[in-house]
């Protein structure tokens, strides 16, 4: 309260009085004794009615005692005298957003706001403002504040017009924002016939724009408000934005948020025009997406909107769902691609020069197993090959037996003409594996570069190969990222930006594959591929590999090096093309598991082309799960009630009772002493999540430490031997889980290093649907994260004491994120297992981030890290130098934090596992 209480004492003619009532106030506050510190403040203050500074603070104290009556009493006391102070106002939301009175909390969220432009305030105000309704009052602060903006819109708006504005203001011939949530709202304008079906909303945006556009959204309201269901997102780039709307005559408003960050950009023009026809709502459709895009739903939509006999605001609402854009954080990758990636005529005379420089000049031999090939994608394929920039290579490719004639005359033809191609031709079929054989056995390279019969590389690939490869002579097995190429090879799409080398997302899916690259020496050593594993003959290569090898001996290049074909029958399709490929991929898995002696075996996994890692057997290892509490009997008894209802055995539960208060919760913690596995520890103590955890685990018995939240359900039957499993393998640290919104969102899985704000950590995947499986199938899969949330964290307790535990000057945020980095920096792994899965309820026990107080807090820890962790935080291994840190969506980064070699100008290359 300190940061409030000096802002407020500025601004009024009052000081604060001292008196031993004060003193005993602030000590309970310090303690966070709440009851206490109000009855000592209100005693202050009946001595100094005129202490307006303790007024507040008492006001405080009795809204985090839960009494909001009382507190309402302090605030408006100060209101009489100082009606206008900005953080008397937004505290004042603050209340009425706990009583429930959300209309209340938006009226004081925007008064704030309006008299200092105070953005914890808009932020509030953001955060309601979308599902409730806007007051006269409220409406005429907006209007106010934003007529300089409405004005702006109105001679560009056709067919509808501006009326509310919040958060934008004009800039010359440029609208501009400085807070995360700027939003215009219009009503429809003039007669809509009642027969219209659909209409087009045209908006032509101009710059500047950052360059990786806008992230829009659009929220419609057909006379019961607006809601998230009903909103529609999509990028916004220089240019037109097209989107089609079902029965326009039932819109009654619309809100537009133009980004969700700060922005500047122009608008030369929004129009709502009728669509007054199938064929032309068609014609909308299909102008407003790329030709890649299925539309195939939203043209159904359509159909049904044009034949609907009675239109009704329901129907409206149904309809418009398909017809969102099909928003995907990748669909600018070709304009990306062309900023950042694809040579330029000097970047090709500057590969030559680099090439020349290089110390090391291995030699590669592609490995191309052909069969029965579409003669034109074959002779693509070996064009690629032969246009590579890097000139010491060959081409080593095996046919099995083609039926088609013409397959064999085009490879000879090609062996004929170019010495660098050697061809054989079996004369039985022997499927993928003897055949890839056959080729290896022609090689004679330093490398073998494993490339399918139809498939392209770019011709820079084995120069980037080179490259990497002077940087990191000890790497034997290297890999890069990869995309996908229509089948006519017109369009590339849909790009795999991997991390580096993590060997349990290995066990979910093949993150080598393509373009994979492998020692000569290593494959002979393993006598190639192995047959009977056909259809995931490479995902065996590699783990044989790695059996050998281990991490250390893998390289991830951060750059796309690969161009996988799309084709009927092919696995880059659709992952259950090859259904015979997943029962050989788990062969593969299970038969590393035997030869490493791992506890774990390979399943089906929960989507087509994945699998999933089980316990091969049940384990014992006590376990100590210390829940901390304060006063949430609410969260606390479904907690333990979800961990008994899974009848564990071999564990305590220590429940640590933070100073609680209420009651019902002391008679509830009583009555858990019957239980012989459950000890509450009293810590009467300031919150500290540090010190109170690294309390508990003194007093726990367990090999294992389980670090849960009070306001957690256990959902997984097996979460426990799980844990147990993985903690049992020696170069395992730390285990997370995977943590569920009530809502049935996605809220934790796994931590990413140097996102958000602070640029300390973020959570990939935060929101998303439960149900999905997110980029590339991660957000199902087993995998390492730098960190992971202490919400439900399992570790050794050896270990946990061996590295002192959690940071006590980290009292509240990144804790849990410090212990990981110590953990990985005594080599130790921190996984996360989707099938140990909680529903959280988050942050109970320690409150909102939000309030001021919080806020400098959060500020602070967050400063810590940075100084302590600042290079690992910049640098996280698991997330892609492509993807940006200001999303948790996987979104292009822009620009990339590595660039390609030829735009590099001094940036270090990749690095080993």
């Amino acid at each position: 309260m300190a940061n409030w209480f000096g802002k407020f004492n500025s601004r009024t003619r009052f000081g604060s009085r001292s008196s031993p009532f004060r003193t005993l106030g602030d000590e309970a506050r310090d303690r966070r004794d709440w009851a206490a510190a109000a009855s000592a403040y209100a005693s202050h203050v009946a001595d100094h009615p005129d202490d307006l500074p303790i007024w507040i603070q008492l006001g405080h104290a009795h809204k985090e005692a839960g009494d909001y009556d009382s507190a309402m009493e302090a605030y408006q006391q100060v209101r009489k005298a100082t009606p206008a102070d900005p953080d008397l106002l937004l505290n004042l939301g603050h209340l009425y957003k706990l009583m429930g009175d959300a209309p209340r909390a938006c009226q004081a969220y925007a008064a704030s706001a309006a008299i200092d432009g105070n953005s914890a305030a808009q932020e509030e105000y953001a955060s309601l403002a979308v599902t409730v309704p806007i007051t006269r009052v409220v409406k005429e602060v907006l209007v106010e504040k934003g007529s300089e903006t409405i004005a702006y819109l109105r001679p560009r708006c056709h067919g509808v017009r501006p009326t509310l504005a919040s958060d934008l203001t004009v800039l010359g011939d440029t609208l501009q924002s400085a807070s995360n949530d700027p939003w215009v709202e219009f009503e429809p304008t003039g007669r809509i016939p009642v027969a219209t079906r659909a209409a087009e909303l045209l908006m032509t945006i101009d710059g500047p724009l950052p360059e990786e556009g806008m992230t829009t959204k659009i929220y419609l309201d057909y006379g019961d408000g607006y809601s998230e269901t009903r909103s529609i997102v999509f990028p916004t780039k220089v240019g037109d934005v097209r989107l089609q709307l079902v029965f326009p005559r039932f819109i009654k408003r619309m809100r537009w948020d133009p980004d969700t960050g700060p922005c500047q950009f122009s608008v030369e023009s929004i129009i709502l025009s009728p669509l007054s026809s199938l064929a032309a709502a068609t014609a909308s459709l299909r102008a407003s997406e790329r030709p890649e895009v299925e539309i195939a739903g939203a043209l159904v939509a359509l159909e049904q909107a044009f034949a609907a006999d009675a239109p009704t605001e329901s129907l409206a609402d149904w309809l418009q769902l398909p017809l969102k854009p099909n928003f995907h954080m990748g669909l600018d990758y070709d304009w990306w691609r062309e900023m950042y990636i694809d040579p330029k005529p000097d970047d090709y005379r500057r590969i030559t020069r680099m090439t020349a420089a290089l110390s090391y000049k291995p030699k590669f031999s592609f490995v191309v197993p052909t069969y029965d090939t579409d003669p034109a994608l074959l002779v693509e394929c070996i064009e690629s090959m032969l246009k590579q920039t890097y000139t010491n290579f060959e081409i080593c490719i095996s046919d099995d037996n083609s039926p088609n004639e013409e397959v064999r005359t085009i490879l000879s033809r090609y062996a004929d003409k170019h010495d660098n191609i050697k061809v054989t031709f079996r004369r039985r079929n022997g499927h993928i594996s003897a055949n890839s054989n056959s080729a290896i056995a022609l090689a004679s390279g330093d490398y073998i570069v494993l490339v399918d019969h139809d498939d392209i590389i770019p011709d820079y690939s084995l120069f980037v190969v080179a490259y990497y490869l002077n940087q990191h002579p000890e790497a034997q097995v290297i890999f890069s990222d990869e995309d996908k190429v229509s089948a006519n090879g017109d369009r590339r799409f849909d790009p795999y930006f991997k991390s580096a080398f993590s060997r349990f997302l290995l066990y979910g899916h093949n993150m080598v594959s393509h373009l994979g690259i492998y020692k000569k020496s290593l494959v002979d050593q393993l006598g190639g591929f192995r047959l009977g594993l056909e259809g995931s003959q490479d995902y065996d290569l590699a783990l044989r590999c790695h059996d050998i090898v281990g991490d250390e001996g893998f390289l991830h290049i951060p750059h796309i090096l690969y161009h996988w074909r799309t084709i009927p029958g092919s696995t880059s399709l659709s992952a259950d093309q090859k259904s015979y490929a997943v029962i050989a991929a788990e062969m593969a898995i299970n038969g590393h598991f035997e030869r490493t002696n791992r506890p774990l075996r390979s399943v089906n996994g929960l989507a087509p082309g994945l699998t999933a890692v089980k316990p091969a057997f049940e384990l014992d290892t006590f376990v100590s799960i210390i829940i901390p509490t304060r006063d949430g009997l609410d969260v606390l008894r479904p907690c333990i009630d979800a961990i008994a209802a899974r009848h564990p055995s071999s564990i305590e539960i220590l429940i640590v009772d933070n100073g609680s208060q209420d009651p019902q919760m002391l008679a509830y913690l009583e009555s858990l002493k019957d239980h012989a596995y459950i000890r509450v520890l009293r810590y009467d103590q300031p919150f500290n999540f540090s010190e109170i955890n690294n309390f508990a685990v003194r007093h726990a018995k367990g090999e294992i430490i389980c670090f849960l939240n009070d306001d957690t359900e256990v959902v997984s039957t097996d979460w426990l031997n799980h844990a147990r499993t993985l903690l049992s393998m020696p170069d395992v640290g730390v285990v997370g889980a995977r943590l569920m919104f009530p809502d049935g969102n996605l809220q934790h899985f796994g931590i990413g290093l140097g996102i958000g704000r602070h640029r300390v950590a973020g959570t990939p995947h935060g929101g998303t649907p439960g149900d999905h499986f997110g980029y590339f199938g991660k957000a199902r899969l087993m995998q390492e994260f730098s960190a992971v949330t202490a919400a439900c964290m399992f570790v050794r307790k050896a270990d946990f004491e061996r590295l002192g535990g959690f940071d006590p000057s980290l009292r509240v945020a990144y804790n849990d994120v410090d212990l990981c980095l110590r953990f990985r920096e005594d080599n130790l792994r921190v996984l996360c297992d989707p099938e140990i899965e909680l529903i959280h309820k988050e942050s109970r026990t320690r409150g909102s981030d939000k309030t001021e107080e919080n806020r400098a807090r959060l500020n602070i820890e967050a400063a810590m890290m940075r100084e302590r962790w600042g290079h690992q935080l910049d640098n996280d291994p698991f997330i892609s130098p492509n993807h940006s840190l200001a999303r948790t969506d996987f979104a292009l980064a822009w620009p990339p934090r590595v660039p390609v070699p030829w735009r590099m100008e001094g940036t270090s290359p990749g690095r080993l596992a």
